[in-house]
């Protein structure tokens, strides 16, 4: 029976072990998360923001439904029945 003992307190300090691994991996990706989502969802510096005269420019040449044949072409959405 010992050694059946000893097998199980090496395999509870594997565990162990793997399990501390597995939290630091953990807070490194909440750490990460939390920082790309800080980017993605700041607000854009006043001199990266589009102007009304630049949206007026883009509708100018904006195509209807350019956005829906191109998620068409590259398979993303299914092709519109005509």
């Amino acid at each position: 029976m010992p050694t059946n003992e000893d097998d199980l307190r090496r395999r509870i300090a594997e565990l162990e072990s793997e399990n501390a691994r597995l939290r630091h991996t953990l807070e490194w990706v909440k750490a990460e998360r939390k920082e790309l989502r800080e980017i993605i969802f700041a607000q854009a510096p006043p001199e990266e923001e589009t102007t009304e005269e630049e949206y007026m420019e883009m509708m100018k040449n904006h195509v209807p439904g350019s956005g829906r044949r191109f998620m068409e072409e590259l398979g993303i959405i299914p092709p519109q029945k005509k």
